[in-house]
């Protein structure tokens, strides 16, 4: 029974270890636009904001975005397939190229390991049922 003991503690820190999140997705857009953000069908903003960060597992996601055009007021959905690596946070940006059709563009990724990424107020919170 002695011995038990730690095996089970042991093994229950290592799983809460793994199921903890390890990547994340920064979503922004340019000076005077406004997005919702949907990943993987979830989502993850109710009221259109300049910024959604998000915490993740690795892996395949399906992101979409609408996003408000700075022009003519219209709102559009961007979709893009985007591939996240265990240990990194990448950051996207909505840019109109055009001043029509917004893309998704990876504009950098930063290792998970520092304050900005352990800062919890800097995600946006989805409510579990």
């Amino acid at each position: 029974m002695k011995t038990l003991l730690p095996v089970l503690l042991l093994m229950l820190a290592t799983t809460t270890c793994v199921l903890g999140y390890d990547s994340g997705i920064a979503i922004q857009t340019e000076e005077g636009t406004s997005i919702q953000v949907s990943v993987n069908g979830k989502l993850y903003n109710k009221h259109p904001g300049k910024i959604v960060r998000v915490r993740s597992t690795s892996g395949l996601f399906h992101l979409e975005v609408k996003v408000l055009n700075p022009w003519n007021k219209q709102w559009y959905i961007v979709r893009k397939n985007v591939r996240i690596e265990k240990g990194f946070e990448f950051q996207y940006k909505v840019i109109f190229a055009n001043k029509l059709s917004p893309e998704i563009v990876e504009v950098k990724k930063y290792p998970i390991y520092s304050k900005y990424f352990l800062n919890p107020m800097l995600y946006n919170r989805h409510p579990v049922s």
